[in-house]
């Protein structure tokens, strides 16, 4: 929300949208108290563009706060907006980390199956995906799940035998959004 992304919901009204709100948190405390005092100030002054916060993205990827600590922030933005709230991390990191999903309202997860440990095909990749999503669903019962961040690179370097390109992102979005579609993902 600092560096003027605080300014991003006069668009989103302007065009009659809704947007999540991030919170960019990491390790420096300082850095940490200034974003949250300007998230909570942003989204309690625009309730009617701000559908939920996003305290954190990636936090536990990077290793920049422990999930207790991190559990505190959420809980702590919640309580001063009253506002759904949410964390966004890659799959994962998620299920390493599941104690989070009690301090939020909702699971935002990035299924990025390209950068996965073990990357995975584009001819294998939209069961994988689905599989993937009903692990999810079943290690987080009863929370609603949101894919904050998914697809496929453009170029770049390959990872051993998958490749990035222009035809394999293309066919993977479109066929994500079968998926999406069929299943309801949010």
């Amino acid at each position: 929300v600092s560096e003027g992304l605080d300014q991003v919901r006069a668009v989103a009204r302007e065009f009659a949208l809704e947007l999540l709100l991030g919170l960019w948190i990491g390790r420096d405390a300082i850095h940490n108290e200034r974003e949250i005092e300007l998230g909570v100030r942003t989204a309690n002054a625009h309730r009617a563009t701000i559908r939920a916060l996003v305290v954190g993205n990636e936090v536990l990827l990077r290793r920049e706060q422990t999930a207790a600590e991190l559990a505190a922030l959420i809980r702590r933005v919640a309580r001063t907006t009253g506002m759904p709230v949410t964390y966004a991390d890659v799959w994962g990191f998620w299920l390493k980390h599941r104690s989070v999903a009690g301090s939020v309202s909702f699971v935002t997860v990035h299924i990025l199956p390209y950068w996965d440990d073990v990357p995975v095909g584009v001819d294998d990749v939209i069961p994988y995906v689905d599989a993937l999503y009903g692990n999810l669903e079943r290690a987080f019962p009863g929370k609603r799940l949101f894919i904050g961040e998914t697809g496929w690179p453009s170029a770049g370097r390959p990872r051993g035998a998958i490749e990035p390109g222009r035809v394999n992102q293309a066919r993977y979005l479109r066929e994500f959004t079968v998926l999406a579609a069929k299943r309801g993902f949010e």
